[in-house]
C-alpha cells in the first residue's frame, strides 16, 4: 500500500481503534484521525489522544461536536430476539445495565409512535410502541446480527430535527476540554448556517485557540441550502452526502467541485456504511466516482468491531492508491471570480501550469495559513507538494489537503536553511526514484513580498533536482 496517497484517510476513533494493540498496526496507514464528541469528552478521549501521539504525534486529530450523532450509551453488547419488548431510557452517561436500551436523545418523549429507530452497525429495528417521560416502550422488529453493539449509531430522520446556529453550551466544555489534551481542529456536526462557523470561531478566540481550523459537517437540508455561505465561513467541508437520499451523483459532484473551486479541502463521509465482508462494496461502489473528482480525504466512520478494522482501512488505501493513477487532468482555467487575493490566486494559477506544461516532479510550498498550499492543491496537480509553515494549526490542517505533507519549522529558519535540506526529504518521499534533471517548483504566494521571513521572491522558482 503507497503511504503517500493524494487522498487522505481519516478514521473515527472508538474504544476499539483507541487499543494500542489496534493502533499500531494501522498508524502508519491514517493521516488522521476522528474523535466524536457524542459520548461527551471524558478521560478516555485523553487516553485515545496520548495513545496516537504516542505512535505518531505527527497525526492530526479532528475533535467532532455532537448534535445529531446519537448513540447507545450501553457498556457492553445487548442480545436481542425479534419480536421482544424493551424498555429505552434516556441516558446522557455510558451504563453498564443491559435490562435496558439507554439512548443519549433527550426527547424521546416526543418520538411518534410507530417510528421505527435502526442501529447502525448492529442492524438491529426497534419500533417505538408507547413513550412517556424519558423512557419508551419499542418492539424488536429486526434482530439484525442478534445483538446491540455497545456505542452503536442511532439512524432515524424522525431524530435530527435540530435546526441551532450555533454550538451548544455542552459542545462548548468538551471542546475546552479537547484543546485543554490536544486536539488539533475542528469539526462542526450539522451545520446549519455561516454563523453556525462565526460562533464556533468566536468561542475558540475567546478561549486562545483562534488559529485553530474549522470544518464545517454538512449533513442537514439548512446546511446544504446554505453551503455557499458556510464555505466562505469555515477552513475546510466534511460532506455526509448519503444524508440526503434525493440527491443524485452529479448532484454530489457538484458540491465537491463547488467546495475545490472556493480552494478548500473537502471530506468525504458516508453516515451508514457497515465494516466487515461486504464493506469494500458496499462502500466503493457508491463513492467511486467522487474520488475521481479529487476529493481531499475520507473520513470513516466509528469501528465497533475491532476485527474490521485493520481490513477496512488497507482496502480503502488500496483503492484510492488505484483510483489515483487513473485520474482524468484538471481542465486548465483562470480563476473566474474577483479575487480578495489577486496577486496570491495568479502566483498559484501560474504555479499550477508551470506543473501542467512542464513536467514538474515535486512543488515545495511555503505557507502561513495553509491558503497557498490548499488552493494549489485544489487544482489537483498530481505531484507531491512539499509544504513547511511555522504555525502548528496550519500544519495539522495540512494532514486534510490533497497530496499535500507538511512540515513544522521554527521561527528561526529562512530560506537558505531550508535549501539545505530539500534534497535529502525529496529522496525520501520518492525512495530514491528522481533524476537530477528533474524538474522542482517553489512556491511563495503572498499579496505583498516579505523579504525578511524567506528572502525569496513572491512568485514561482523553477531548479533542476542537482542545482538545489
Amino acid at each position: 500500500m503507497n503511504n503517500f496517497r493524494f487522498t487522505k484517510i481519516i478514521a473515527g476513533v472508538s474504544p476499539t481503534l483507541a487499543k494500542e494493540t489496534v493502533l499500531s498496526k494501522v498508524i502508519n496507514m491514517v493521516d488522521a484521525f476522528r474523535i466524536t464528541l457524542s459520548k461527551g469528552y471524558d478521560d478516555n478521549n485523553k487516553k485515545y489522544i496520548d495513545t496516537l501521539m504516542k505512535l505518531d504525534n505527527s497525526k492530526t486529530v479532528i475533535l467532532e461536536t455532537k448534535w445529531i450523532d446519537i448513540r447507545i450509551k450501553n457498556t457492553g453488547d445487548i442480545a436481542v430476539k425479534k419480536w421482544e419488548t424493551w424498555t429505552a431510557e434516556f441516558s446522557d452517561y455510558a451504563q453498564e445495565g443491559t435490562t435496558k436500551i439507554y439512548i443519549d436523545y433527550p426527547e424521546l418523549w416526543n418520538v411518534k409512535e410507530g417510528t421505527v429507530i435502526t442501529c447502525q452497525q448492529s442492524k438491529v429495528q426497534f419500533k417505538i410502541k408507547s413513550t412517556k417521560d424519558d423512557t419508551a416502550e419499542v418492539e424488536i422488529i429486526d434482530a439484525g446480527k442478534g445483538k446491540i453493539i455497545q456505542y452503536d449509531r442511532i439512524l432515524c430522520r424522525e431524530l435530527n430535527n435540530f435546526d441551532e446556529d450555533e454550538i451548544s453550551e455542552k459542545d462548548k466544555k468538551d471542546i475546552l476540554r479537547g484543546l485543554e489534551y490536544g486536539s488539533h481542529v475542528l469539526g462542526v456536526s450539522c451545520t446549519n448556517s455561516a454563523n453556525h462557523i462565526k460562533s464556533a470561531r468566536e468561542f475558540l478566540e475567546n478561549n486562545n485557540a483562534k488559529d485553530m481550523k474549522i470544518f464545517a459537517k454538512i449533513e442537514t437540508e439548512n446546511g446544504l441550502k446554505n453551503l455557499d455561505e458556510i464555505i466562505a465561513a469555515a477552513d475546510g467541508i466534511i460532506f455526509g452526502f448519503d444524508a440526503f437520499p434525493s440527491l443524485k451523483k452529479n448532484d454530489v459532484i457538484d458540491v465537491i467541485r463547488k467546495v475545490k473551486n472556493e480552494g478548500k479541502p473537502i471530506l468525504l463521509t458516508k453516515v451508514a456504511v457497515e465494516y466487515g465482508q461486504d464493506f469494500e462494496k458496499a462502500f466503493w461502489e457508491e463513492i467511486l466516482d467522487f474520488s475521481k473528482e479529487a476529493v481531499d480525504g475520507i473520513m470513516l466512520e466509528t469501528f465497533l468491531i475491532e476485527e474490521e478494522v485493520f481490513d477496512a482501512i488497507e482496502k480503502t488505501g488500496n483503492i484510492l492508491s488505484d483510483i489515483e493513477t487513473k485520474l482524468n487532468d484538471k481542465v486548465l482555467e483562470r480563476f473566474e471570480k474577483e479575487w480578495d487575493f489577486e496577486v496570491r490566486d495568479y502566483i498559484i494559477y501560474n504555479a499550477f501550469r508551470s506543473w501542467n506544461e512542464l513536467w514538474i516532479k515535486t512543488a515545495i510550498c511555503f505557507t502561513e495559513n495553509g491558503y497557498t498550499a490548499s488552493r494549489f492543491s485544489s487544482l489537483a496537480p498530481r505531484i507531491p507538494v512539499i509544504t513547511f509553515t511555522q504555525s502548528k494549526e496550519t500544519y495539522r490542517y495540512l494532514s486534510l489537503v490533497w497530496w499535500v505533507k507538511g512540515y513544522k519549522i521554527s521561527q528561526s529558519f529562512n530560506y537558505e536553511n531550508l535549501k539545505k535540506i530539500w534534497k535529502e526529504m525529496i529522496r525520501m518521499i520518492f525512495k530514491g526514484n528522481i533524476s537530477l534533471d528533474d524538474k522542482i517548483l517553489i512556491l511563495q504566494a503572498n499579496e505583498t513580498i516579505n523579504t525578511e521571513k524567506w528572502d525569496m521572491i513572491n512568485g514561482i522558482e523553477l531548479y533542476n533536482f542537482k542545482n538545489i
